[in-house]
């Protein structure tokens, strides 16, 4: 194009010059110049019109023949309207397979515009939704699905989770749904039933629940005997070590336990908004002072240090969040060397408030950092049976810090250390 303007320019600048030689040999130079620039002009208002009747037939009907500008003109945008054609028949190509691959799947998926109508849905939307493309395109999504958490969460624009939803077309069941943003604010929903899945999970928890109940009856009766037979070690002292290491079992089966019992209480628990005004600052306080003489009952050698850079406050549960901040520096205690140190600190950043604890322990591989906050998960066994940890401390802590919209994160190398964070959203703070 840029050739053929310039070609063009030169060709408009000849007939200028041959136009004033053929004026200077008639002695009239100016009527002869108007004369070549009213030809050029008159070329040119042709060649637009040509190009005005063939623009409406543009994608049927080859482009007229021209010379110069014009016909290059013409012959490009007559390539791009083929190139726009080829590129949407591929786009329509790719949506018509993108919705085959979404008509074949069990769960049930949703297509919806920027302003929340529905565009398309497949088969599996009728008994999961509700849903039906030939009455229900065009309809507001949120105006069918009346679910009030299901409309806060598509209304947020926040999908990073996905939700658990109970449906309102089929009593009793539970959907599980998961938003994706596509194209100019179109958003993709999935919903899948895991009624079945949320049942067995319920049964899980309830019989983790009544098992631990049940076993602290017998683990009482047992701790009791136990204790009776120490007064027999001054004559029988046989019995010493067999009856030191069946009381130091006992009292790990009571820590498991209760554990136990803590993870299901706050899986069962609604996650009502707390709305007491917990000061993380002074309970941090408390947890240090709680670590340091844990640390003494059990002669480990630990430095312990707390540095509050800006006080904070939170919404929250006070015995909750305490529960999962001394987990954190017990453990810290637990998993660093004698005469190691453990940095706490509280304060504010970018993101909100944060509680972290900071030491220079043996360190956690990267690729067991994932799975650290599952239930009985455990790096070296070894290491925790003599720590006498139970594995779920940190389920307990991840638990927790859900139920007050927080985070942790972990960050550790081997033989450097490891740092976990719990990181308080803006909208829990309380200015002080």
């Amino acid at each position: 194009m840029n050739k053929s303007f310039s070609i063009e320019l030169r060709r408009f600048l000849l007939i200028l010059v041959i136009t004033a030689l053929v004026g200077f040999w008639l002695n009239n130079v100016l009527i002869c110049s108007l004369i070549g620039l009213s030809i050029y002009v008159i070329w040119t208002f042709y060649n637009i019109y040509i190009l005005a009747r063939w623009f409406p037939r543009l994608e049927s009907t080859p482009p007229p023949e021209s010379i110069g500008f014009w016909g290059a003109l013409c012959d490009e945008l007559y390539r791009y309207q083929h190139n726009n054609e080829s590129e949407k028949n591929k786009l329509r190509a790719d949506v018509a397979y993108l919705r085959d691959s979404f008509a074949s799947l069990h769960d049930a998926v949703v297509m919806v515009d920027r302003l929340g109508g529905i565009e398309w849905c497949n088969d599996a939307a009728r008994p999961i939704l509700g849903l039906s493309l030939d009455k229900d395109y065009g309809q507001t999504l949120t105006h069918l699905l009346r679910e009030p958490q299901f409309i806060q969460f598509f209304d947020s624009g926040n999908y990073a989770d996905s939700i658990k939803v109970h449906s309102l077309h089929k009593p009793n069941s539970v959907l599980r749904v998961q938003i994706t943003r596509f194209g100019q604010g179109n958003r993709l929903v999935f919903a899948r039933d895991i009624t079945e899945i949320a049942r067995l999970e319920g049964m899980r928890r309830d019989f983790v629940s009544n098992v631990s109940h049940e076993l602290r009856t017998p683990l009482t009766v047992i701790t009791g005997y136990i204790d009776n037979f120490h007064l027999l070690t001054e004559q029988m002292p046989a019995l010493q070590n067999p009856l030191n290491q069946m009381a130091q079992q006992a009292e790990r089966m009571e820590q498991l336990i209760k554990d136990l019992l803590d993870l299901s209480k706050l899986e069962t628990k609604p996650n009502e908004v707390h709305r007491t005004p917990v000061s993380i600052s002074d309970l941090s306080q408390v947890v240090l002072e709680e670590a340091r003489a844990r640390c003494r009952a059990d002669n480990m050698h630990r430095s312990l240090a707390l540095d509050v850079e800006q006080p904070i406050s939170i919404l929250g549960q006070e015995s909750e969040l305490h529960s999962a901040l001394s987990n954190l520096v017990i453990n810290a205690c637990k998993y660093t060397e004698e005469n190691g140190s453990i940095h706490i600190c509280v304060g504010l950043d970018d993101q909100g408030g944060y509680f972290s604890v900071l030491d220079n322990g043996v360190g956690i591989d990267p690729t067991h950092i994932p799975r650290l906050t599952e239930r009985f998960y455990r790096i070296d066994k070894s290491r925790s049976f003599d720590t006498g940890g139970t594995g779920l401390g940190l389920a307990i802590v991840k638990r927790i810090l859900l139920r007050h919209d927080s985070s942790l994160e972990i960050t550790s190398q081997l033989g450097k250390g490891s740092e976990f964070i719990c990181r308080f959203p803006k909208h829990r703070l309380i200015s002080h």
